[in-house]
C-alpha cells in the first residue's frame, strides 16, 4: 500500500484534477486533504476503478470510464510531473538551478519533439534505440546521450508506480568513456601562478574597449584581474576544494590550525552527502592569511564576507561563472587552455591537481584518508584522479628497493 498526491492521482485514474477534487467532495472517491494537498491510498483508487466494471456490468453507463479506458497516456502527459518533481528539489536544496535549466533544454531540445506523441505504453527498446540513433547522426556523444536516457528513464519510473506501464523497457547500453578533465604538471602550475600575476590589475579588452560586469545586480564595473586570482589558484591546488565550494566560503568557515603541522581547517556546508572539515595543505596558511589582510583593507573579511569576491555577494553563482572567467583569461595566455588530450581546462582542474599532486608527491599516503579529506571516494580517486598517472612520473618510487632487516640480533 502507497500513498499518491492529486497529480499522481489522475494520472492514475487518467482523470482530470478537477474531476477528482469533485469525486472527492461528492464523497465518490476516498481521498484525504492534509498540508493543503490530496492524499489518496492506491487501493482505494483501484477500488473506485473496479465499482466501475461493477456498474457496467449492471447496465449503469459511465461515460467518463469508457473514455478512460479508451484514453492513451502520451508521454508529453508526464513531463510537466517531471519538471515539478526536479523544481522541488531545486527548491530542497538537493538540485541546483543550473541543472534544472540543463534539464529544460535538453527536454526542449531533442527529447520532446521525438516522444512527446508516443504512448507511454508503446515506448519499447526499439523506440529507445532509434532515439538513439537520431542522436548519434546529430553528432551528439556517448555521455551526452547518456544524461538524455536519464531524463526518459525517471519519466518512465514515474508512468511505472503510478500503474501506466508494468515494467521498464530494456534501455540500450551507450559506453560513455569519461575522458579525465586532467591535472597541472608542477611547470604548468607555476606557469599558471605566473601568468596570473603578470595579468593582475590588468583590464579585460574586447573589441578594444574594457569589458564590463554587474556587481550585485547594480552599477557596472570594467573587468580586470583580481591579485587574488593567484591566490585563488594557490589556494584550490592546496586544500582540495571543489569549485562550488568557492560559492559558499566564508571566513567564519576558515579556522588556522598552528601546531605541530600549520595549516587550515575549512568547515564547508555539506556537499554531495560529505560534511566533515577538509584539511589543507601548509601553504594555504600564508596564502588565506594575505587574502585575509587584503580584503579587510578593502572593508571586507567579517566572518560572513565571503573569501572568494566578497563584492558579488547577492548571486554567488554569478561570482562563480566570473571565477571561470577569470581562470580561462589567464590559461589563454598561459597557453594552457587544452590539456594534452585536447580536453578543456577549468576550475576543476585545480582540485584534479590538488589530488594528482598528493599522489605522486605524499610519502605513504592512504587513499582512503585522501579521499575522506577531499570529500569524494576511493573509487572516484581510482576512477578519475589516478587515471593520468603514469609509471615515469614517480619513477623514484617505481624504482624504490626494500630494505632488507639485519640479521644481527643483538649484537
Amino acid at each position: 500500500m502507497r500513498t499518491l498526491n492529486i497529480d499522481e492521482a489522475s494520472l492514475f485514474l487518467r482523470l482530470p484534477i478537477d474531476q477528482i477534487i469533485s469525486e472527492v467532495e461528492s464523497g465518490l472517491l476516498p481521498g484525504a486533504k492534509l498540508n493543503n494537498d490530496f492524499i489518496f491510498i492506491d487501493e482505494d483508487l483501484t477500488s473506485f476503478i473496479r465499482n466501475k466494471y461493477i456498474q457496467t456490468r449492471n447496465g449503469s453507463f459511465n461515460a467518463n470510464f469508457i473514455l478512460l479506458e479508451q484514453t492513451e497516456t502520451l508521454f508529453k502527459d508526464l513531463t510537466p510531473h517531471l519538471l515539478r518533481t526536479e523544481q522541488n528539489r531545486v527548491m530542497r536544496g538537493e538540485l541546483t538551478a543550473k541543472s534544472l535549466r540543463i534539464t529544460e533544454n535538453r527536454l526542449a531540445k531533442w527529447v520532446s519533439p521525438y516522444f512527446d506523441d508516443i504512448p507511454i505504453i508503446k515506448i519499447d527498446y526499439l523506440v529507445l534505440e532509434n532515439f538513439i540513433e537520431k542522436l548519434t547522426e546529430s553528432e551528439i556523444k556517448g555521455v551526452a546521450i547518456s544524461q538524455y536516457l536519464i531524463i526518459i528513464r525517471k519519466i518512465l519510473n514515474y508512468a511505472l508506480i503510478t500503474n501506466l506501464i508494468t515494467r521498464l523497457p530494456l534501455f540500450p547500453k551507450v559506453k560513455t568513456p569519461r575522458q579525465s578533465r586532467g591535472p597541472f604538471t608542477i611547470s604548468e602550475y607555476k606557469n599558471l601562478l605566473k601568468t596570473a600575476w603578470r595579468l593582475r590589475d590588468q583590464p579585460y579588452m574586447m573589441q578594444h574597449r574594457p569589458r564590463l560586469i554587474s556587481i550585485n545586480d547594480g552599477m557596472k564595473n570594467e573587468v580586470y584581474m583580481p591579485r587574488d586570482m593567484t591566490r585563488l589558484i594557490g589556494f584550490m591546488v592546496n586544500s582540495f576544494i571543489r569549485p562550488s565550494d568557492l560559492k559558499f566560503l566564508k571566513h567564519k568557515h576558515v579556522e588556522i590550525i598552528e601546531a605541530n603541522y600549520r595549516y587550515l581547517r575549512l568547515s564547508l556546508p555539506e556537499t554531495k552527502k560529505h560534511d566533515q572539515p577538509i584539511v589543507t595543505m601548509t601553504a594555504c596558511v600564508g596564502i588565506y592569511k594575505r587574502i585575509l589582510k587584503d580584503a579587510k583593507a578593502q572593508g571586507y573579511g567579517r566572518p560572513n564576507d565571503f573569501v572568494f569576491l566578497p563584492e558579488i555577494s547577492k548571486n554567488r553563482d554569478h561570482a562563480l561563472r566570473h571565477m571561470g572567467f577569470l581562470l580561462t583569461w589567464i590559461l589563454k595566455q598561459a597557453n594552457l587552455k587544452y590539456g594534452t588530450k585536447g580536453q578543456t581546462r577549468t576550475l576543476y582542474c585545480l582540485r584534479h591537481t590538488a589530488i594528482t599532486f598528493r599522489l605522486l608527491y605524499g610519502e605513504g599516503v592512504d587513499l582512503l584518508t585522501l579521499a575522506k579529506n577531499a570529500r569524494t571516494s576511493v573509487s572516484m580517486i581510482e576512477k578519475h584522479y589516478a587515471s593520468t598517472l603514469n609509471g615515469e612520473m614517480n619513477i623514484s618510487l617505481l624504482h624504490s628497493k626494500r630494505v632488507r632487516k639485519s640479521n644481527n640480533r643483538g649484537q
